[in-house]
């Protein structure tokens, strides 16, 4: 009985790492997303906002992102914006995304475009640094957690 608890334990703290390291991978997913999306958005769409909603109508996306992409559609639609929805980021990360969904389609085409690779930069700094902190911390947190879960198991032996 003794050893299934341990086992338990040590499982549930590997749990709560991967659900911990998980949040940098997804930080990193979406900011990835997005650097497609501006990339595409530049290459494909002209700058009227009856063409940004189709455009955005045909994204294929998943989780944080699709969070990020229900609510441009809203904005659009509504003019209500909340990215607070969206867990990837932090509120950093905030005022640069509810920048980008209400700066597009406000311009001509080559102030818009201009203004797209502004953004890209941004996003691609960004993206980097969501890279590095999820090459660095997701095996730290995994590595840390198996230690303090052997640790633990070690003193209810």
């Amino acid at each position: 009985m003794k050893w299934i608890l341990i086992i338990l334990l040590i499982g549930v703290i590997m749990i709560i790492a991967y659900s911990l390291s998980e949040q940098y991978k997804e930080k990193c997913n979406f900011y990835s997303n997005l650097k497609n999306f501006l990339n595409q958005f530049k290459l494909n769409v002209s700058f009227k906002r009856e063409k940004v909603s189709e455009f955005l109508k045909q994204v294929n996306s998943k989780k944080q992102f699709k969070i990020f992409i229900e609510e441009y559609q809203n904005y659009l639609s509504k003019g209500e914006l909340n990215l607070t929805r969206i867990k990837a980021l932090d509120s950093e990360d905030l005022p640069v995304l509810e920048e980008i969904v209400k700066s597009i389609g406000k311009l001509d085409s080559k102030n818009e475009i201009t203004q797209l690779d502004t953004f890209l930069v941004t996003v691609t700094d960004r993206l980097n640094k969501a890279e590095a902190d999820k090459n660095k911390l997701c095996p730290m947190i995994i590595k840390l957690s198996l230690l303090f879960a052997v640790g633990i198991a070690i003193l209810l032996i």
